[in-house]
């Protein structure tokens, strides 16, 4: 009896299917190690993806394929990249099977929730876990890679928040090797990242003009501000300015703005050799990420528009570099919102560094107001 035509080609194409599906299998059992682990990949590895070349700080030795916004983008968006820095927003829901990731360059830690990070008495003394997670967490299982690596949280250093202020704190870090963070808790782990691909130090002094020529560009014209009732109504009862002071309109040669989503906004400030800003101040509490030393900090004039104002930048927070590897930088300050002030740098090198400046503090709200806020992130685990 003859078989039915479309049974012999249903046969045909089954068979295929078999043998095809020997060949995956066994080429993945024979799929070579993921580079920096021990393990062979799964079968969704990411080697089946491209990712941009990278050159990792300080000996880092995890493949680029466990960098964090390759590894895990969901977890880690990155909501600014250039070649001098780069910001992350990190969010690790409750429930949330993150990957395995790590970080190939130095950073500084921002929060405007969570623990505050600045009430150890001895920084150093308090684990990664515990700076990394903060007070507000809570439940946080963080599994590394390898548990021998120098890059598992070595060294970190804790900025306080302002003097009066529970938010906002910093933490200086080395590169992180490839760990897992499991949050246990009830309430998500939410904070930024500026990372910094490559860390200028005591190099800008001498490389300056190559590293950023558009420093030596002419200026745009800037107009003076001149104090009075012509400048308008004062920005807010927290900083009582009119808002034409706010460093990026006053100032755009020295404060330019690379992001903005409504909650935090992200400044490059520079200050050039033998200039003088303009009048300008930072209406919003801040976390300022230095990766360069310019020379003596005397040679740094501060001019203030109102020598009696409280918002001088007083009680600010320091975090230091981070004590391994013979780091002097990144360091990081944390600064309620700051009056109008004119900077001149009389040293023969920039100033040039990052802040992050929270338009909104999520703070003690975070817990309860979260899901109002970050509405996303009730999903994230819904889709692994």
């Amino acid at each position: 009896m003859k078989t039915p035509n479309f049974l012999s080609r249903a046969a045909i194409v089954l068979a295929a299917a078999g043998v095809l599906g020997l060949a995956c299998r066994g080429a993945e059992a024979q799929a070579p190690p993921v580079e920096g682990t021990n393990t062979k990949p799964p079968a969704y590895s990411p080697r089946k993806i491209d990712v941009m070349p990278r050159q990792a700080w300080g000996g880092y030795p995890y493949s680029a394929y466990l960098d964090a916004e390759v590894a895990d983008p969901d977890v880690h968006r990155m909501l600014y990249e250039d070649e001098n820095v780069r910001l992350l927003e990190v969010s690790n829901p409750p429930g949330l099977d993150v990957n395995m990731h790590g970080h190939p360059f130095p950073s500084v830690f921002v929060r405007d929730s969570g623990g505050s990070g600045g009430n150890a008495v001895v920084p150093e003394a308090r684990t990664a876990l515990e700076i990394t997670a903060g007070a507000g967490a809570g439940g946080l299982f963080d599994p590394v890679l390898d548990p021998n690596s120098p890059f598992n949280g070595q060294g970190w250093q804790v900025g306080p928040p302002p003097a009066g202020w529970k938010f906002p704190s910093c933490t200086t870090s080395p590169p992180q090797a490839p760990h897992k963070p499991i949050n246990r808790g009830s309430v998500p782990l939410h904070f930024y990242r500026v990372e910094f691909p490559h860390l200028d130090a005591e190099e800008i002094r001498s490389r300056w003009k190559a590293l950023y020529p558009w420093m030596l560009e002419p200026k745009k014209p800037v107009k003076e501000l001149v104090p009075g009732p012509a400048l308008g109504p004062n920005f807010s009862e927290q900083w009582p300015y009119p808002v034409a002071y706010d460093e990026i309109a006053a100032a755009p040669n020295n404060y330019r703005q690379l992001f903005n989503d409504g909650h935090l906004r992200l400044i490059e400030v520079t200050v050039r050799p033998g200039e003088t800003t303009p009048m300008a101040g930072t209406p919003y509490p801040s976390v300022s990420a230095f990766y360069a030393i310019s020379g003596n900090p005397q040679d740094v004039t501060d001019i203030k528009l109102d020598p009696k104002s409280p918002l001088n930048g007083q009680g600010a927070g320091y975090g230091p570099p981070p004590t391994v590897m013979d780091m002097k930088v990144p360091s990081c300050m944390t600064m309620a919102p700051q009056a109008p002030h004119a900077i001149h740098n009389g040293g023969t090198a920039p100033l040039h560094y990052y802040r992050v400046e929270f338009i909104r503090v999520d703070g003690d709200d975070f817990p309860t107001r979260w899901q109002q806020w970050y509405p996303w992130m009730k999903y994230m685990k819904n889709m692994r």
